[in-house]
């Protein structure tokens, strides 16, 4: 079964025209910077400025760098100074130092407005920059002009509802206030628009925050400013009037540094001490919409980027940044990914530059549920509503529809191209997308491997994958496999990479799809499973001295490898050995292109004629006694006590007291030898009365070793009897006179020397 899905990799997001392009240089910390040029971030190691926390830059309508400051200093595209580039009266402590302008209207002046540090005289100024001066290079020709005092660290920027001129927009320090000033294709307006809400903010205990970020949502319509209260004041802002308006307190778990917006508007993100927070700006309870999304070491500032993506400083002294991947994303599948962008050796501080904030377009690129080849839908999503709209789909054709779905004739890679007008103000937008067609499963062949005697075989499902996907490129496609078609074309029990047959043979269906999307192809293969040959052999064998053994090994196989001390010979079934060690065998079976291998080590042992060294006993127990054989030869041999019932092994335990026999013989008849063993034991009592019942005490089976001698003592140590161990005993007397009853003690002393040492009642 084939199903056609199609897939889009998105490589480039470029912003193409002056407005839409002016953040594409980030300069900020320590010599750190980022290029947004080609739709990835990449490391930017030229600059020369170095600043704790505020900076600013701003770009051509290619997205070149024009120039960059830290509120002090104003640097070049070429990373110097302008000859008036000194003396600027913002602060590097200031955490929104500098934000830089377009002047409406004209395609080489720009304005810098900064902002004094803690609250202090030098409050909101701001310079113009004409980057005609200077051969192009650029200088500043108007630096200082004062417009209000003290204010806070905070400046934000953002389009006036226009969609031409901006608002600059700051906070008074030591009230309520919010300035607001409008920048013109006249200059900027001097008066501005005042509104007295929210937290009073000085630098006292238990005001606002005099640092922090503030930001204006890119549709324009919210204002966020960050608080060290432990809490974030969310506002209206009006665009068309400057009026900032209807404060909500959104409460943090901790003091409050950076604040941004998503690309659509809708979510807010704050970074505290440690932790990463959304907000959905449009909940009922705004508050109570919190989410932590990810941690970080130290609250420090957050940026939307022109990729759409927000960026954070994530520790003092980094080389790296943070990135939330899906900003419009409620919740963790926002995807906060840590230390993500390396800044090529440089470092940050805590903090990112500031630009004038733009609406947003957001190309959406779509695909169609019916799988059709080569089939997009595009969408495009403004915070600004545009007047026109014009899509340029890279192949030629065209479409003015802000929601429209385009077939591409073949497969390939397209630029597509979105142009948004509203009023003067027009913005350019692309996307770099691969465009596959219908997903094609190649065609598996079937695997074979060795396996048990019954049929089963792990088997690496992977090594498949290569094949299926031919030239469909891997981090695109993914391959899974099923034991059923239904399960393939449901997507359900996935098989894992090694998989055990079940049956065999057996089928399996491989599915092919794109990493989104409904689409695929199904394509089977079947799993052969050779059971391994079965070696059915002992593990020992043994020849005679001056003999030999022939082994024989089961017939049927196609090769028979016999290997000894490292030596490999190829032979039949049968094998003469005439030297002890370790053997091996390996035998093969081969099945169509299938070769099964199966290995057997026995042990092969050189059997001399029996010859018992020595009996090794434990006794003087009435049922727990032992024998244990020591031989003098070696060899194959086995053991009895009652010339019957023989065992391996050469010890025998839990035996009586008595005399045995014992036999070793060779398993491979090449001999045997017996010896004789007693194992003894002595009466506890005995009642010497004359009932003929226990009248003489003497160690039970002595009489079979003469040799054996027996000494008996009082308590006192004194003799009272000595005598052999074929004798009667002792009847209780000494000197032909009755012994009292009494305990009395024994030293027993066999022909080998050895003694055993006990005691008896005698009873009257």
């Amino acid at each position: 079964m084939r199903q056609a899905h199609l897939w889009l990799c998105v490589f480039v997001l470029l912003f193409l025209n002056a407005n839409a392009q002016q953040d594409n240089n980030w300069y900020f910390g320590r010599n750190a910077g980022l290029n947004f040029s080609t739709g990835t971030p990449e490391a930017i190691t030229s600059s020369t400025m170095s600043t704790m926390e505020g900076s600013a830059s701003i770009s051509d309508n290619n997205g070149n760098i024009l120039f960059y400051t830290d509120g002090i200093s104003v640097w070049n595209r070429y990373n110097f100074k302008m000859p008036n580039g000194n003396g600027l009266l913002g602060d590097k402590s200031t955490t929104q130092a500098a934000v830089i302008v377009p002047k409406p209207g004209s395609q080489t002046r720009y304005y810098i407005f900064t902002a004094d540090d803690a609250g202090g005289p030098d409050g909101l100024r701001y310079s113009e920059v004409d980057m005609q001066a200077d051969n192009g290079k650029g200088d500043v020709v108007n630096a200082n002009v004062l417009l209000v005092t003290p204010v806070t660290e905070k400046i934000t920027a953002s389009y006036h509802a226009n969609g031409n001129d901006i608002w600059i927009t700051t906070h008074q320090w030591g009230g309520n206030a919010f300035y607001s000033f409008k920048v013109t294709s006249a200059g900027v307006n001097t008066t501005p628009v005042i509104s007295n809400t929210g937290l009073v903010i000085d630098g006292a205990e238990n005001s606002g925050h005099y640092a922090g970020w503030m930001s204006i949502s890119p549709n324009g319509k919210k204002l966020a400013s960050a608080s060290s209260l432990f809490a974030i004041e969310l506002f209206d802002f009006d665009n068309t009037t400057g009026i900032v308006s209807n404060p909500v307190t959104l409460k943090t778990p901790a003091k409050c540094y950076g604040v941004e917006f998503s690309p659509n508007s809708k979510l807010l993100y704050a970074t505290t001490d440690g932790l990463i927070l959304q907000y959905q700006v449009n909940a009922a309870d705004v508050s109570a919409s919190q989410i932590q999304v990810g941690t970080i070491d130290v609250a420090s500032s957050i940026k939307l980027a022109p990729d759409s993506k927000i960026y954070l400083v994530d520790k003092y002294l980094s080389g790296t940044l943070s990135v939330i991947k899906k900003p419009n994303v409620i919740g963790t599948g926002c995807t906060f990914l840590l230390n993500t962008i390396d800044l090529g050796g440089k470092e940050t501080f805590v903090g990112l530059p500031n630009f004038l904030t733009s609406p947003y377009y957001l190309l959406d690129i779509n695909t169609e549920n019916d799988c059709t080849d080569t089939s997009v839908a595009f969408q495009a999503v403004s915070t600004l509503d545009p007047e026109e709209i014009e899509w340029d789909f890279g192949d030629g054709n065209y479409s003015t529809n802000a929601n429209t779905t385009h077939t591409y004739s073949i497969p390939g890679t397209y630029t597509v191209k979105l142009k948004a007008k509203r009023k003067s103000l027009s913005r350019y937008y692309s996307k770099q997308i691969s465009v596959f067609g219908t997903p094609v499963a190649g065609e598996a062949p079937d695997m074979h491997s060795c396996g048990s005697a019954e049929g089963y075989a792990a088997f690496n499902l992977a090594e498949q994958d290569s094949t299926i996907l031919g030239n469909q490129p891997a981090d695109q496609f993914t391959v899974t496999y099923y034991t059923s078609q239904e399960d393939a074309m449901s997507a359900s029990n996935i098989l894992p990479a090694t998989y055990t047959n079940t049956l065999n043979p057996q089928t399996i269906y491989a599915r092919i799809s794109r990493n989104s999307g409904a689409c695929y192809d199904i394509t089977s293969f079947t799993l052969n499973v050779t059971p391994a040959p079965v070696l059915d052999m002992d593990d020992n064998y043994s020849f005679c001295e001056n003999s030999y053994v022939v082994i024989s090994a089961p017939k049927g196989f196609d090769s028979y490898t016999w290997t000894y001390n490292g030596k490999t010979e190829s032979g039949t079934y049968q094998k003469s050995i005439n030297k002890a060690g370790i053997y091996i065998l390996t035998v093969s079976k081969t099945t169509g292109a299938t070769i099964c291998e199966t290995t057997h080590s026995f042990t092969v042992t050189e059997s001399q004629k029996p010859q018992i060294l020595k009996l090794e006993t434990t006794e003087w127990t009435d049922s727990t006694n032992s024998i244990t054989v020591i031989m003098a030869t070696t060899g194959n041999y086995e053991y009895s006590i009652d010339s019957n019932t023989y065992q391996d092994e050469p010890v025998f335990e839990n035996l009586k007291p008595g005399e045995y026999t014992v036999m070793v013989r060779d398993k491979s008849g090449c001999g045997q030898d017996k010896a004789e063993a007693v194992l003894l034991m002595y009466p506890k009592f005995f009642s010497p009365n004359g009932d003929g019942i226990h009248d003489n005490w003497q160690v039970k089976y002595a009489w079979f070793t003469s040799e054996t001698s027996i000494t008996i003592m009082d308590r006192y140590g004194k003799i009272v009897s000595s005598f052999r161990g074929n004798s009667p005993g002792w009847d209780g007397t000494f000197n032909g006179y009755q012994l009292p009853a009494s305990d009395y003690w024994f030293i027993i002393t066999k022909k080998d020397g050895k003694e055993y040492k006990g005691h008896f009642s005698l009873m009257r």
